[in-house]
């Protein structure tokens, strides 16, 4: 509500935030778009973690394939960076909703319901097998 568009010092700050919400903008496609390029993007910061390691660096932690899931590393990034600066980009441009906005809440569902899926294939996996009788029933 405060913007002023006929001042320089705003319009600088604006285009200085338009570079980099074009930068970190993939999530704002299409999920059959951003998906591929993330798949990249994450095989680019684990490959960075392993050398990191191996040469006994210290290595950023969003990095490691040890314990960053797509799943957690996009519902944090989306929630805390992607969706608050392209909402607040909505304020000036109201267009930014279907073009950009929309996309990210949908992205966040997808993984939201993807990490939900992960952690209960993990603990079907990792819970002991019911014990059966003779004849297959669980045994009490």
């Amino acid at each position: 509500d405060n913007f002023d568009y006929s001042s320089e010092d705003h319009l600088n700050t604006l285009k200085m935030i338009l570079i980099k919400a074009c930068d970190i903008s993939n999530e704002c496609r299409p999920l059959l778009v951003s998906e591929g390029w993330l798949e990249c993007l994450l095989e680019e910061y684990f490959n960075q973690s392993d050398l990191e390691k191996t040469n006994e660096l210290p290595f950023a932690p969003f990095m490691d394939r040890d314990r960053v899931t797509k799943p957690t590393a996009q519902i944090g990034f989306i929630k805390y960076v992607l969706l608050p600066l392209f909402e607040a980009l909505n304020n000036l441009y109201p267009e930014m909703e279907e073009i950009a906005v929309a996309n990210l809440r949908s992205a966040l569902a997808y993984y939201e319901k993807k990490k939900e899926m992960d952690e209960r294939k993990k603990k079907l996996l990792t819970e002991p097998a019911p014990e059966v009788d003779d004849d297959g029933m669980e045994a009490a």
